[in-house]
């Protein structure tokens, strides 16, 4: 679930958690209505504490991720229920109950948030129902930096690249920021910066992009970049040290578009 954690939802402190059993016994509304045998083990688990954790939590935010779970528990337990049980029938009811609940719960869920000034909930709306309303407020959440999700501002980038260019490129660069390991980073992203840079005319962003680019896939031949240089007579050695400058920030976790003065490329 790559958006929230369990310690943050339920807090450091708390090194005793209930097991699943401890919480089914205690609690067993929160786990009667979901499959009951052993498929779909974790995703049930992660329902079940997300349940758990916050039966009285009167915030939105925590049902982006159960929204999430549910998905996940839904795709499972579908395939489950389709593998014959030949000596065990009784497996395939209770399958069936899963996929009733999931189903019920995410069209629930969905009504309920509809209207959420959460970030992470807009963005739901949005990719899951063509909502524009919802995208408008999730556009204006990541522009005040609201959104600490660097793949949700990658799908916000894909969408703003149709009719703002400059403003794609604010958001790739405040995605870069938020990646916490280089190697998670879509290779993807610097070819668009670069693309951009040649949109609008900037020659010497596209070499700056397309050498980044380079650096991080070794299969990439460096002839683009090169006729970009000396059809433009850029300054590549200027452009060099400033690409060896944003690999090292992506490489450390920490790229800062402003503090590179990628700007003033």
């Amino acid at each position: 679930m790559g958006f929230v954690s369990l310690f943050a939802i339920v807090g450091c402190g708390d090194l005793f958690e209930p097991t699943i059993s401890e919480i089914c016994e205690a609690h067993s509304a929160m786990c009667s209505d979901l499959n009951l045998d052993a498929r779909c083990r974790f995703q049930r688990a992660e329902i079940i504490r997300l349940r758990y954790y916050n039966q009285d939590n009167q915030d939105d935010a925590y049902k982006y991720p159960l929204l999430l779970e549910f998905e996940e528990y839904l795709t499972c337990i579908e395939e489950a229920q389709h593998i014959e049980h030949i000596k065990r029938k009784g497996k395939e009811a209770t399958r069936l109950k899963g996929v009733i609940t999931a189903q019920r719960e995410i069209q629930r869920l969905s009504r309920e948030t509809k209207q959420s000034s959460d970030p992470y909930l807009t963005y739901y709306h949005w990719t899951r129902f063509n909502d524009e309303a919802a995208f408008k407020r999730f556009e204006q959440y990541a522009q005040s930096n609201q959104v600490k999700d660097p793949e949700l501002l990658v799908s916000l980038a894909s969408v703003q690249i149709k009719t703002d260019q400059r403003r794609t490129v604010d958001t790739l660069y405040r995605a870069l920021s938020l990646y916490t390991d280089s190697d998670d980073i879509d290779i993807g992203i610097y070819h668009s910066l670069a693309s951009i840079g040649l949109d609008i005319d900037n020659y010497r962003m596209a070499y700056v992009w397309y050498g980044v680019a380079e650096a991080f896939d070794d299969t990439l031949p460096q002839t683009q970049r090169q006729q970009l240089g000396e059809k433009y007579s850029l300054p590549v050695d200027i452009l060099d040290s400033i690409i060896d400058e944003i690999v090292s920030a992506l490489n450390s976790n920490t790229f800062d578009a402003k503090a590179l003065k990628l700007q003033k490329l």
